[in-house]
């Protein structure tokens, strides 16, 4: 096993990421896309969130940017589509099956499941082939 100080993070790419996934997200649920029925799905009744809601998803987005970039230097990947494909693979195995719990054990709908965890499956993409390159 390597050690972490073998291991090279590039932050600039890491912050690059982070924030294109936050810029995915403005996108995603914004009400072009899927805001609309996310909030009718969700039950979502604030209008202008908080300050530290965006605090604490710039701080969320940089966390995720930073394990799939340790991940994917761990695991020597070089080529964007090689990042994606292990952005895929962390989501299908973290992301996907963590949140299909709520569609089995809380009864959301299943269109909520969708529109959340296809936001993440198409970020998790884009910030591992980002990342790979």
């Amino acid at each position: 096993m390597r050690n972490m100080e073998q291991i090279y993070i590039d932050w600039v790419v890491v912050i690059v990421a982070a924030v294109v996934n936050m810029v995915i997200g403005f996108i995603w649920y914004s009400k072009w896309l899927f805001g609309p029925m996310w909030t009718k799905l969700s039950h979502h009744t604030t209008k202008n969130p908080h300050i530290s809601t965006y605090v604490m998803s710039a701080v969320n987005s940089l966390l995720i940017a930073f394990f799939l970039a340790y991940f994917e230097t761990y695991l020597g990947v070089t080529t964007v589509t090689d990042g994606m494909f292990a952005g895929f693979l962390c989501w299908l195995g973290f992301v996907m099956t963590t949140q299909i719990g709520a569609v089995l054990w809380c009864r959301k709908p299943w269109n909520l499941f969708l529109i959340n965890t296809g936001f993440k499956l198409f970020s998790f993409l884009v910030m591992g082939g980002l990342l790979g390159a």
